[in-house]
């Protein structure tokens, strides 16, 4: 029988006496954290976070907080709110976190550390994504999953189970119940524990290489050019990763940091609206720049002409056109050597993209294809079809599609798969606007303008019923369509 004493042995948790917090969810995991914590003398706070994801999901808590009373363990129930959606695993995630103190511990075992390594790597993730999740407040990293559950078993702890651990929805539950296995079998051995070993010992590399990176200051220019490689790759990450992002900014946003830092660009975006730019061998990192977090409550322009339909401008010509410079200096930098083809989507990117076109300093083609998801309304009828259809063909080629503006993501998920489907080398995405908080997909956009509230906007290619797309800037449509 597995007893708690045989497990702890493995599980480095803090002196006996000292107060930890353990975040249970009611699972086998979790339920072994907060026993073997309370085995090992801790001073042990169990907090349960109810995500309303599911019915019934409020009783969870009273299940929990009956086992914390069985170890001697305070308890603390939490409630967030998380809407169904896109990228729900991580919402919920950032949901739970807001709410459980920075020095929570948690149950993941092995098992999660090898599931995390495969989705690093399936992410194309470098050195820290192979050494896979910070062991620190993870306790149970010694354990298999199959260990904590005999635990549970032995105790007479019957584990909630989450229906979520099985959907096939989300990619870690294909990495634990179909790659993991397939892997197994394949190396004749157990793979899981193979990939936790490693993490450890690339943990230990990365960890240095951070530490001599700290040496390397990314606000000085001439420094940064001058550091080895894979320091200044890490001086520049540490810059651009804000605390809430759980992973870190791309090889290509770095690259094109370094492409300023070493006088080959004036200034790149980074994402998040934000952009590095170079003045006085200083390298400066702008804040919100392409991004409108609200419309102003009074109008900053006149119109270009009378319409009662036409209310506040949400972001005037000069701002556009220095945005798109910007989006055009990028798509210069990342696709140095090679002939983009943009594909404009018609009618309301043709200006857009017109003026996009100019500020690319590479040999480019461009081509049309027109759909229909809103007619004359103001909302997308969500049912897409084509009108009118490419002339180019995209196979090997390196492709950018010019999007006006980005509502529910549905037009814009159907035209990336069909025309990745048409054998391009490469599909990215560049969009002048995105209206937040509409999105039905989960699109990964590579260049944005602004993102805008969900407000119905018209100008610079935007429309209703054919009108008000030569405005030379955007603005709020208040009429009826």
């Amino acid at each position: 029988m597995t007893t708690p004493a045989e497990l702890l042995a493995r599980c480095p948790f803090p002196p006996p006496g000292s107060p930890v917090t353990c975040a249970v969810s009611g699972g086998a995991d979790s339920l072994a954290l907060l026993v073997l914590a309370a085995e090992a003398g801790c001073d042990v706070t169990a907090v349960h976070v109810d995500h309303g994801l599911r019915p019934g999901s409020g009783a969870e808590a009273d299940r929990v907080a009956e086992v914390a009373a069985r170890v001697g363990a305070a308890f603390r129930a939490e409630v967030v709110a998380v809407r169904a959606g896109p990228n729900l695993e991580a919402r919920s995630r950032r949901a739970r976190y807001a709410v459980l103190p920075a020095d929570v511990l948690t149950g993941h075992t092995a098992d999660d550390q090898a599931e995390t390594v495969l989705l690093n790597l399936l992410r194309g993730a470098g050195l820290d994504g192979l050494a896979g999740y910070d062991p620190r407040r993870r306790p149970l990293r010694g354990l298999r999953r199959r260990e904590t559950q005999a635990l549970c078993s032995a105790l007479g702890l019957h584990p909630l189970q989450d229906p979520s651990n099985d959907d096939p929805r989300f990619r870690r539950n294909r990495v634990r119940h179909e790659l993991l296995p397939l892997l197994d079998a394949i190396a004749e051995r157990d793979v899981a524990a193979v990939l936790s070993r490693q993490a450890a010992v690339l943990r230990s590399d990365a960890e240095l290489l951070e530490e001599l990176a700290l040496a390397v200051d990314p606000g000085d220019a001439a420094a940064l050019a001058a550091a080895p490689a894979a320091l200044a790759h890490r001086a520049v990450r540490r810059w651009l990763r804000t605390g809430d992002e759980r992973h870190p900014p791309d090889a290509a946003t770095v690259a094109r940091v370094l492409a300023v830092a070493r006088g080959e660009a004036v200034a790149c975006e980074v994402g998040g609206g934000r952009e590095v730019r170079r003045s006085r061998q200083k390298m400066v990192l702008g804040g919100t720049r392409g991004y409108v977090a609200d419309v102003p409550s009074e109008p900053e322009h006149q119109h270009l002409f009378e319409s009662p339909d036409l209310g506040e401008v949400v972001v005037d010509a000069a701002t556009l056109q220095a945005r798109v410079a910007e989006l055009g200096a990028a798509i210069t930098l990342d696709y140095a050597e090679r002939a983009p083809l943009l594909i404009g989507v018609l009618k309301g990117a043709a200006t857009f993209m017109t003026d996009l076109a100019r500020t690319i300093a590479l040999p480019l083609e461009i081509d049309f294809m027109a759909v229909s998801s809103y007619g004359n309304a103001t909302r997308t009828s969500g049912v897409v079809r084509i009108v009118k259809d490419l002339d180019i063909d995209l196979t090997g080629r390196d492709v950018i599609l010019v999007e006006d503006i980005v509502d529910s993501g549905l037009t814009l998920s159907y035209l990336r798969k069909t025309l990745a489907a048409r054998g391009a080398n490469s599909l990215e995405v560049c969009a002048l606007l995105v209206r937040e908080g509409l999105q039905k997909t989960d699109e990964e956009l590579r260049y944005v303008g602004f993102r805008i509230p969900p407000k119905f906007v018209v100008g610079y290619g935007l429309d209703v019923a054919e009108k008000y797309r030569n405005l030379p800037y955007v603005c709020v449509f208040e009429g009826n369509a």
